[in-house]
């Protein structure tokens, strides 16, 4: 049986946001949408020794990110996947996303967590 899923590359999105934060290494940021889950795919690049351009792909299934006020997962794949783009992009907080992927590099983690427990911003 044929796999079908739907994706939205969100990376330009993210970048314009969060241009401090997120590691420069990064190229792209999709997210992965089928009937069953909604993942989080980033691809970093690095240089090899040899001078190669060797792609990191790290993808994570976002099912473990629940949605507190409805008893349900935040990033449902009943929903949309442009609307889980927009809810990750406009609803997310840095410090969700600094806790739950590896997008932002550790000096930003460092910062937006000090920002949180020094004034209780998550934004």
């Amino acid at each position: 049986m044929d796999s079908v899923y739907s994706t939205i590359d969100f990376y330009s999105n993210l970048k314009l946001k969060y241009k401090e934060y997120l590691k420069p290494e990064i190229v792209s940021i999709v997210m992965i949408q089928s009937k069953e889950a909604v993942y989080l795919e980033s691809i970093e690049i690095e240089i090899t020794k040899g001078g190669f351009e060797k792609q990191i792909v790290r993808r994570i299934n976002l099912d473990f990110i629940a949605d507190d006020e409805v008893d349900e997962d935040f990033f449902n794949p009943k929903d949309t996947i442009e609307n889980n783009v927009r809810k990750f992009i406009d609803e997310f907080s840095p410090c969700s996303i600094s806790n739950t992927t590896d997008l932002f590099h550790d000096e930003a983690c460092e910062k937006i967590i000090k920002k949180y427990k020094t004034f209780g911003i998550d934004r």
